[in-house]
């Protein structure tokens, strides 16, 4: 760019040299005024040309930076997402995987296995406090209780006898409870969740994992307390 300018100022200064005569009607002053405008006009224009030239591109950069930024971050939280659903499948497995094993699901292992549903449960909601309680639907009564401190949760057996059979997940003012979908001897499990992160309960997905380990709750009590049963008759 600056070389345009250095000829056309060499040109400017080299026209009183270039032009010996009039032009027309014009004096050969007039005329050498008209080139040295011309060649001003010239060159004031072709900065413009090159100023607009270089913001053009400055902007053209601008939106590519973004574009390269939203693309990190676009990556990053992919990434982020991919990681937090390995780690969930990672707990479902774990899980699965120990309630598969027949072996293991005794009467000394019942509070063990429990005891992973609720720290399952803790981590997938961010939660402080997390309980999985079993519940007669006839009696009121508590069968079992596993919490994981000691601290009292204001949820009432109440409160969930009460719920029609359809209810799976019932949101109350300080605590997020999620029942099992079957009743077996007319007792459900139910995960009281307290403390937790507000934004893990919008997710679908979480819902769907708590209402699994829900449901593998009151099975694995079904068949410890039944093969109990059987042994004790």
């Amino acid at each position: 760019m600056y070389w345009i300018f250095l000829i056309l100022f060499v040109v400017a200064v080299l026209i009183p040299d270039l032009v010996r005569n009039g032009l027309y009607f014009l004096s050969e002053q007039r005329v050498e005024e008209i080139f040295i405008f011309l060649i001003g006009a010239a060159a004031f224009f072709i900065f413009i040309y090159y100023e607009r030239l270089i913001s053009f591109h400055k902007r053209e950069k601008e939106k590519d930076r973004k574009k390269i930024n939203q693309t990190v971050k676009d990556l990053v939280e992919s990434y982020s997402y991919i990681g937090e659903v390995n780690r969930k499948m990672d707990i479902l497995m774990n899980i699965a995987l120990g309630l598969s094993d027949r072996s293991m699901l005794s009467k000394d292992r019942e509070t063990e296995i429990y005891e992973s549903i609720i720290s399952a449960a803790n981590f997938l909601m961010k939660a402080e406090r997390v309980s999985l309680r079993f519940v007669n639907f006839e009696t009121g009564q508590t069968e079992k209780e596993i919490k994981t401190s000691d601290e009292v949760f204001s949820v009432k057996n109440n409160q969930l006898t009460t719920l029609e059979d359809h209810i799976n997940v019932k949101k109350l003012p300080e605590e997020l409870v999620v029942l099992s979908s079957q009743k077996i001897n007319s007792i459900k499990s139910c995960l009281i969740i307290a403390d937790y992160d507000k934004e893990e309960e919008t997710s679908p997905k979480n819902i769907e994992i708590l209402k699994v380990f829900a449901s593998q709750a009151i099975f694995l009590y079904s068949y410890i307390h039944g093969r109990t049963s059987e042994k004790n008759g």
